[in-house]
């Protein structure tokens, strides 16, 4: 049985725990088919992707906007998992929108609220991941695969660019000559060898995926949140700052860190030789 809260977008099941939570956008579509959903358990948030046809048009690009922004702002949330169809690419009418419009979010704004989450994100990748749905994998910080899962960038057949981040974020993931390969080829590539150029970090039996998924994000959950954002924060603007610059962002995160009782409870729990209850503070 499931009740809409008063938030249109959310659907509270009531016979799950409090805290479990579904996030279903956009509003119109507050059915399992949504093209995006946003479960909470615990510290844990999971993006679930089911884009119509594996096509990502407006309205699947602004429900993860709002599957991403939800999960970011939501108390208590340690890691994101998504998954569920990446899928093929842009729609036929996200194509034939214009970009830059004044006043109008661009068409990315998705893939773009996606890596602005500030706690670790995993994508476990399940089938194809090509284009648009290849750059949503873009969007997270670490990238399980099923043996099954392919990849691709083939934009440049048809004669335009990747337009959700793709130009940018493949090479500061694979290095530039390898994206180079994938994005002036449109290469499909498997799992094995998107793990041998290190597009995803582990490749597993398909049925293996979501408990392996789920795993590396409870071990991420248990370990202190502030520290891991904190760490993603300095790997990601660390890329954009040199070397000298970099390892003093670090020492100024560290001190930040230095000053919270996360912190200070992992001294205590070393010294009395036990594991840490994190709190967030």
């Amino acid at each position: 049985m499931v009740r809409s809260s008063p938030q249109a977008n959310v659907i509270r099941r009531v016979d799950a725990p409090d805290h479990a939570l579904v996030r279903s956008a956009p509003r119109r579509n507050l059915v399992p088919s949504a093209p995006v959903t946003l479960a909470i358990d615990g510290p844990i948030a999971s993006i679930t992707l089911a884009l119509p046809g594996g096509l990502l048009d407006r309205a699947g690009s602004e429900a993860l906007a709002d599957a991403a922004r939800g999960a970011a702002d939501a108390p208590g949330v340690r890691v994101v998992v998504v998954s569920g169809d990446f899928g093929t690419g842009w729609s036929a009418s996200a194509l034939a929108e214009p970009e830059s419009i004044p006043a109008v979010p661009s068409l990315a704004v998705g893939i773009e609220a996606l890596a602005a989450i500030p706690q670790p994100v995993i994508a476990a990748l399940d089938g194809p991941a090509r284009s648009a749905g290849l750059e949503i994998a873009l969007g997270c910080d670490i990238r399980l695969a099923s043996e099954g899962a392919t990849f691709a960038m083939p934009d440049t057949a048809a004669g335009s660019v990747p337009r959700g981040g793709g130009t940018q974020r493949l090479p500061r993931a694979v290095g530039r000559g390898q994206a180079l390969r994938l994005l002036l080829t449109g290469e499909v590539i498997d799992a094995i060898e998107a793990k041998r150029i290190g597009l995803v970090s582990r490749v597993v039996p398909s049925n293996e995926l979501a408990g392996t998924s789920r795993a590396l994000a409870e071990a991420i959950a248990a370990r202190g949140p502030i520290a891991t954002r904190l760490a993603k924060e300095a790997v990601h603007r660390g890329a954009e700052m040199t070397l000298e610059q970099a390892l003093r962002y670090e020492t100024d995160l560290t001190v930040i860190l230095q000053s919270t009782a996360d912190r200070a409870e992992g001294v205590r729990a070393f010294q009395e030789k036990r594991a840490p209850h994190f709190t967030g503070e």
